[in-house]
């Protein structure tokens, strides 16, 4: 958990987006309070990962407006898996991760104000010992879901955005 967000988490108000000619989002008002659980379903490509773009202010709508509450610390949970550099080991793509790295030890990561050995921590998420060394690129699909579950779980957060999380999962990591 973070610290304690504001009342108020989120507030859209006549948002609408567009690409083109395609309208994703039609003037649309919504708003999350703290303690609030938002789903939003449908079909491949209509635009449920835009809408969580919006409403994040990773981009910007056409028309209206949205506010992002106090003190919030969001953690995404990225579908594309885009925050994932494919070059880099396991180990290194968890201790070299600003939010994570431990001051002067190679071997430990920060989980949510606390060290622990970067093993240990992969161990949490179902990987083996002899995974720690290999590159982050040839991991599954679901391997790599895990591991970006494992960056997300490690901060503070107070607010969690799911962007299709159960893709590529099995059964024991739906489980965890």
């Amino acid at each position: 958990a973070g610290q304690t967000s504001g009342k108020l988490v989120i507030e859209a108000r006549g948002i609408t987006k567009s690409f083109g000619d395609r309208r994703i989002l039609s003037p649309f008002d919504l708003k999350i309070l703290r303690g609030d659980r938002v789903a939003f379903i449908g079909p491949n490509g209509v635009g449920k990962t835009t809408l969580l773009k919006l409403l994040t202010g990773e981009i910007a709508p056409d028309q209206g407006s949205i506010r992002l509450g106090t003190n919030l610390d969001i953690a995404v949970f990225d579908q594309a898996r885009a925050t994932l550099d494919f070059s880099m080991s396991l180990w290194d793509g968890l201790v070299n991760d600003p939010d994570m790295a431990v001051s002067g030890r190679s071997d430990q990561v920060m989980v949510r104000g606390t060290p622990k050995h970067v093993v240990a921590y992969l161990k949490d998420f179902l990987f083996d010992e002899s995974q720690a060394r290999a590159p982050i690129g040839s991991l599954s699909g679901g391997e790599r879901a895990r591991l970006l579950l494992a960056r997300m779980m490690a901060k503070p957060s107070n607010l969690l955005i799911l962007d299709e999380p159960t893709n590529d999962l099995d059964v024991e990591t739906l489980d965890l």
